[in-house]
C-alpha cells in the first residue's frame, strides 16, 4: 500500500491496475509471500500466462502465451493458430480447449479429497446429466385498476397492516402532544 510501510493489499482489494482474476491474485500472493520471506519490497509485475474459458458441453476457448523453443512445434501439430503482436500466443477452441481448462482447474485444487469429489461430480454430470432445479413462478395476470399500483408479479402493492398501525399511533401521539 503506497505510503504505508509493511502493509500489503492483494487480489481485488489492491489497486494494481490488473484484472480481478484468479491468475492475478495467485501471482500477487506469491509475490507477497516471497517479499515477506526474503524481506524485499519490490513492486508487483503481472505476467499474463493466457486466458481460458469453459463454454460447457465439452466446448471451450483458450489463448495462451507459448514460449518459442524446441517444443513449440506441438502447437502446429494440433492446429493452433499463432496470434498476438509477436506471434507468441496460441489459440485453441472446442474440445482441446475444454480439456485444457478442466485439467488446469483440477490441478489447482489442493487436496486429494477435493480432486476426487470434483472428478466424481464431472463423471456423474457426464453420464446422468446435471441436477438443475429451476424455480417455477406462478404469476397471476396483471390487470390493474386505474387507482392501483401493481408489482411485476400481478399482486397489488399494499402496505403491511403493521406499518399502517405504527403510522396511526404516530399520528395519535403527535395529536396528543399538540393538545
Amino acid at each position: 500500500v503506497d505510503g504505508a510501510e509493511g502493509v500489503y493489499a492483494i487480489g481485488d482489494a489492491a489497486l494494481s491496475g490488473c484484472a480481478p482474476t484468479a491468475q492475478v491474485a495467485a501471482q500477487q500472493g506469491k509475490h507477497i509471500g516471497r517479499a515477506l520471506r526474503d524481506g524485499t519490497d519490490t513492486p508487483f509485475e503481472y505476467k499474463h500466462a493466457g486466458s481460458l474459458c469453459c463454454l460447457g458441453s465439452g466446448n471451450g476457448i483458450a489463448q495462451l502465451l507459448v514460449p518459442s523453443g524446441p517444443g513449440s512445434f506441438v502447437w502446429d501439430l494440433i492446429g493452433s493458430d499463432a496470434v498476438g503482436p509477436n506471434g507468441d500466443q496460441r489459440t485453441l477452441t472446442g474440445a482441446p480447449a475444454f480439456v485444457l481448462w478442466r485439467s488446469l482447474y483440477w490441478t489447482k485444487l489442493l487436496s486429494l479429497r477435493s480432486r476426487l469429489s470434483l472428478s466424481a461430480d464431472w463423471m456423474k454430470a457426464r453420464f446422468a446429466g446435471r441436477d438443475v432445479v429451476e424455480p417455477v413462478l406462478q404469476r397471476k395476470p396483471t390487470i390493474a385498476q386505474p387507482h392501483e399500483r401493481v408489482e411485476s408479479f400481478g399482486t397489488s402493492l399494499r402496505r403491511s397492516r403493521t406499518v399502517k398501525f405504527v403510522q396511526e399511533k404516530a399520528k395519535d401521539a403527535t395529536r396528543s402532544k399538540i393538545l
